[in-house]
């Protein structure tokens, strides 16, 4: 078992109303990571909470010793945004303005149903990382694989019998994988 130490949850929720701006939450990760007067952590995200770390080991390398990444994709989402996407790719911005929609409107309409692009961060990343990703766990199946070779030192781990939402049910399975990848970085 690795030694204690302190974990810090920044808060990186994403706005509702507003546009999603990444570098907007890795500015609050980094400033809590600083709080903690510690030069160097291990970044654990899960959904968005992936992104932001991403960025932040992209940008920031020398602060990150390890990254622990899983996916959140949802298969209504997934369909959902291929609905929109495909109506869009039929309407040109221009259109949508023209049918009433708002320019700010449009560019957030834009926003909501690109896909999350993480290649051109995940390159840049020099540490260890580990992406997680449930057995059962059909969505995230495919983008965890993704992102784990995308990485030039990631490794997939697929976890036995694991279904959708798995980490939130199973926090201590979380440490122990954790736990046993930085193990074996020693």
């Amino acid at each position: 078992m690795q030694q204690l130490v302190p974990v810090i949850i920044p808060d990186i929720e994403v706005s509702q109303t507003g546009p999603v701006i990444l570098e907007d939450a890795a500015l609050r990760v980094l400033a809590a990571i600083s709080a903690a007067n510690t030069d160097q952590v291990v970044l654990v995200g899960h959904g968005w909470g992936s992104m932001v770390a991403l960025y932040i080991a992209a940008t920031h390398g020398e602060r990150v010793t390890a990254l622990m990444l899983s996916t959140n994709a949802r298969p209504q989402m997934i369909m959902l945004r291929s609905i929109f996407h495909g109506v869009l790719s039929l309407l040109p911005a221009t259109v949508v303005q023209r049918l009433g929609g708002q320019p700010a409107e449009v560019a957030n309409l834009f926003d909501q149903v690109r896909p999350a692009d993480f290649k051109p961060l995940a390159q840049r990343v020099q540490s260890p990382a580990l992406v997680v990703v449930g057995e059962r766990d059909v969505a995230n199946r495919g983008p965890s694989a993704a992102l784990a070779k995308s990485l030039p030192h990631g490794n997939l781990r697929v976890v036995p019998q694991a279904e959708p939402d798995w980490q939130a049910e199973r926090p201590q399975l979380i440490a122990e994988l954790l736990d046993d990848f930085l193990s074996g970085m020693n």
